[in-house]
């Protein structure tokens, strides 16, 4: 049983992240999945690991991208991401020390922190985004950061 859906409604506009986002989705479905079908500990940790590890370097890819745009509120999105990175890594540790046991409201907190962040703060750049002139952002709107040269 998957415990998020992706669904159109959650499309910034931008290939890169909505890409990303998808398999952010995927990822927490699969914490899930482990969690409900009672895997070893150190399994659920091993994809626990994962979704961080793929969390940050999202979180790098969708900042990179907003520079690129001159998105006006990157630094405090920024900050947000800090944010939630440290509540995962908390997250993380608390169960990697066993003093957390994984229950419905963890799974809760995972899912609000990706549905949440994309409703409220990935849209605030989705609307910028379409405010901003086709010509302006077509060039960096769906490149991915990394293979951009950065100077």
């Amino acid at each position: 049983m998957a415990l998020l859906s992706w669904s159109p409604q959650y499309l910034i506009g931008n290939k890169v992240i909505d890409s990303e986002h998808q398999e952010l989705f995927r990822l927490i479905n699969n914490f899930h999945s482990s969690w409900l079908e009672k895997h070893a500990a150190h399994e659920i940790a091993k994809v626990l690991n994962q979704l961080i590890v793929y969390a940050e370097m999202h979180f790098r890819h969708e900042e990179s991208i907003m520079r690129d745009a001159g998105y006006p509120k990157l630094e405090q999105h920024q900050l947000i991401h800090d944010g939630l990175i440290e509540n995962i890594f908390k997250l993380q540790q608390s169960y990697e020390d066993k003093s957390l046991h994984l229950e419905m409201n963890t799974m809760k907190f995972v899912k609000l922190w990706l549905i949440d962040h994309i409703l409220q703060q990935d849209y605030l750049f989705r609307d910028f985004l379409s405010r901003k002139k086709p010509t302006d952002s077509a060039s960096t709107a769906n490149t991915p950061p990394d293979t951009k040269s950065t100077e």
